[in-house]
């Protein structure tokens, strides 16, 4: 993904806002990236995170020096993620940053810097730990923390960060992008809803280290919606237990499939007010699906709850099983 380039295009205030404080020497010790589900944020994050750190900045991080490499490698010593949207975000990893920038910084720059995505997902020991470090930071540390709901963020720890809201991009632009750049219609439509930037859905498309959880958990939904359209809640509930049960083991995977579901009840909805879904491809079946469920708003108020349980230390079997005893359920 070339975030510069997103960040012009589509977020041009935080590009400036951001670009004026390094130019100027007025960083401040702690951002907060704030935007919606899809909305790049570890990607940039990390991107100005390199621009403090880039040997040869022009204006932001170059991409090409032996610093930028570094950090594009996990690298350089100076320089910590904690990913929240793998694993909860635990004290040990804020113990981890305090005792190694006690320390002299292991590079001649003398700048640390760490980034915790999508802080929701810390624990309350860890975020307790954080609000301390962020109240006494050091010389030369900066800190980008991210979020996708920016209400559930403790007001202590938004008032020691600038915080810099990003918009959230048309989804019908993001799949016209992905296109454009030889994506499936399918593919873009689809992750559209966890990536909002064509480019990068590319970009996980060609990874075969990201793409094996979507397309699996692609296969799976689009196998449930072919089932859940041709036979009872019965044949359903079978079909899930002994198919879908056995494929969808890793929180990525079970992540993917239950916001697929979370889409397509959205646009069953979205049909029964007589408007346009916006998974066109899948258009002909949401249709059938639209008058034969019934608790349609339950199951996805309860999609959405589940969905919101992931990353914790919850049973992916049993939570699948859940979500489609819910969506059979007689009224």
């Amino acid at each position: 993904m070339q975030v510069e380039k997103y960040l012009k295009k589509y977020q041009p205030v935080i590009y400036q806002t951001f670009l004026n404080s390094l130019q100027k020497g007025q960083l401040s010790h702690a951002y907060l990236l704030s935007g919606s589900n899809g909305t790049p944020l570890l990607e940039i994050a990390r991107f100005f995170a390199k621009s403090i750190l880039c040997d040869d900045p022009s204006p932001l991080a170059c991409n090409s020096c032996i610093t930028c490499l570094r950090v594009d490698d996990d690298n350089y010593p100076d320089f910590f993620v904690f990913d929240g949207s793998k694993s909860s975000i635990k004290k040990e990893a804020v113990a981890t940053i305090e005792s190694s920038f006690e320390k002299k910084a292991f590079e001649n720059k003398g700048i640390r810097i760490y980034i915790l995505h999508l802080i929701e997902n810390m624990t309350i020991e860890a975020i307790n730990s954080i609000l301390k470090f962020l109240e006494e930071p050091g010389q030369q540390i900066y800190a980008f923390l991210t979020t996708n709901n920016e209400n559930s963020i403790l007001p202590t720890i938004i008032s020691r960060c600038q915080v810099l809201r990003m918009k959230l991009i048309d989804k019908n632009i993001i799949v016209k992008d992905a296109m454009d750049l030889g994506v499936d219609k399918k593919d873009a439509e689809l992750l559209s809803y966890f990536y909002n930037d064509g480019e990068l859905i590319k970009d996980i498309l060609d990874d075969q280290d990201n793409n094996e959880a979507f397309f699996l958990a692609k296969k799976c939904f689009e196998e449930t919606l072919q089932v859940m359209d041709e036979n009872d809640s019965d044949t359903l509930i079978y079909y899930v237990q002994t198919n879908i049960s056995n494929q969808i083991k890793t929180k990525e995977s079970c992540r993917y499939f239950i916001n697929m579901l979370v889409m397509a009840f959205e646009d069953i909805i979205a049909v029964n007010n007589q408007k346009n879904p916006f998974l066109e491809s899948y258009a002909t079946i949401l249709e059938h699906l639209s008058s034969k469920l019934s608790n349609i708003n339950e199951s996805l108020i309860e999609l959405l709850k589940c969905a919101s349980v992931i990353n914790t230390n919850v049973n992916i079997t049993l939570l699948i099983d859940h979500i489609f005893y819910t969506i059979t359920k007689e009224d």
